[in-house]
């Protein structure tokens, strides 16, 4: 009906420009912390620290985050407190020096910038495609927006960071913060926030060892996500890692800016191509793709160490987080009640992630303080090895599935 389509339209409208103002923000400092940790003394075990205990914390209470969020009848307000909290932990961090309290101000950050971030993408997939397998997911067509967003900050802060220092990235990062609150709060529809609001409410009761037990029962999915997270690119060693190991290579921070930058813009197309893909493939096969291609990529750095071998391998990580968030949302919607999809999908993409981030950062420390930034791509092409395996069970477990439904 063409009040639908309208209404779907404005719906990708105001989620575009909230992803855009609000990725733009992160774009313009993000890429820059760990460069900004090592100016000020941190060694490479101090930096996997970071990424190490900010993953635990994570663990540790993202996916009772979903179930609040999954329960709440206050959305609205719990993204606007959450933005605010994750803007002031932020935004302080550059002043310190002291490791103890960057740790704090830095897992406090993380824990409530990847769950704010995982609540807002599942609710903006429900939204534009109504949450259902029906052939029309519209999700990447917003998302994207935050590539764009991100990519055009993310050059802009690399000269900033190279020439003015990371001070004003960070008041830069704080006007964006302060744009996307105000969207949050004034802009986005009160339907936005109770859409299915009555199926949360019937299956409120569930609560987390449930939604733990319903992924689990699922032996498809657990084995499809586990997959997806012991490679997921992120927040693990190599990302932690890699603006280090560009500039020990030679490449100005100007250059790791842009292909930051250049890596956000080449998610576009994979957010636009991932639309028609995930409709005319089957999960597993994307899967497959992705997990190949990540192995792909990170031996031939281990391989060939060479500075803008590492530039463009860097860009082309868009094509692996774009297809994984694409495809992880899309499977856990297709098999997970729509009452329980913020919080399963906050415990995918976060819990599971974030045991991978721990040990991928840990492991990733020791060895560049010992060995320098080349292993480090070996230790992730091992976990893409331990990906397939998982993969590769994981469609065993769909194809016993298809027999089970075929004989019944």
């Amino acid at each position: 009906m063409p009040s639908e389509t309208t209404q779907l339209r404005r719906n990708i409208l105001v989620f575009s420009v909230y992803f855009l103002i609000f990725f733009a923000g992160m774009g313009i400092i993000q890429p820059f912390l760990s460069l900004h940790f090592r100016s000020i003394g941190f060694s490479g075990v101090q930096v996997g620290a970071l990424g190490t205990f900010s993953s635990l914390g994570l663990i540790l209470t993202a996916t009772q985050y979903g179930v609040f969020f999954d329960r709440s009848s206050r959305k609205r307000l719990i993204l606007a407190l959450s933005l605010f909290l994750l803007t002031l932990t932020l935004y302080f961090l550059p002043f310190m020096r002291g490791f103890g309290i960057v740790l704090v101000l830095f897992v406090l950050h993380r824990i409530v910038a990847s769950s704010s971030i995982t609540a807002t993408e599942n609710l903006s997939y429900q939204v534009s495609s109504g949450g259902a397998a029906n052939g029309k997911v519209s999700f990447g067509k917003l998302r994207m927006w935050g590539s764009v967003g991100f990519g055009v900050t993310a050059v802009i802060g690399g000269w900033l960071f190279g020439t003015k220092g990371i001070l004003i990235n960070d008041q830069v990062f704080l006007a964006f913060m302060l744009v996307s609150i105000g969207l949050i709060l004034f802009t986005m529809p009160a339907d936005f926030f109770r859409d299915g609001q009555a199926d949360q409410k019937q299956g409120a009761a569930a609560g987390f060892k449930g939604i733990i037990n319903l992924i689990f029962k699922d032996r498809y999915l657990l084995l499809t996500v586990v997959a997806l997270a012991l490679t997921d690119p992120l927040s693990d060693g190599v990302r932690s890692f890699e603006p280090i190991f560009m500039k020990d290579l030679g490449l100005t921070e100007s250059i790791i800016g842009a292909a930051v930058s250049l890596s956000c813009f080449t998610e576009i197309p994979i957010m636009l191509l991932g639309d028609r893909w995930i409709q005319k493939l089957e999960v597993h096969q994307l899967v497959f793709f992705i997990l190949i291609f990540d192995l792909t990529r990170r031996l031939l750095v281990w391989f060939f160490p060479f500075g803008w071998l590492v530039f463009v391998l860097n860009i082309l990580t868009a094509v692996s987080f774009s297809l994984r968030l694409i495809t992880t949302i899309h499977l856990i919607n297709l098999r997970v009640p729509r009452q329980y999809t913020t919080a399963a999908v906050t415990f995918v993409n976060i819990t599971l992630n974030g045991i991978s981030h721990m040990l991928s950062n840990a492991l990733s420390g020791v060895v560049y303080d010992n060995f320098g930034g080349r292993p480090i791509y070996l230790v992730s092409a091992c976990f893409c090895v331990v990906s397939l395996v998982f993969a590769l069970a994981a469609r065993r477990a769909k194809a016993q599935e298809s027999q089970v439904l075929v004989g019944n």
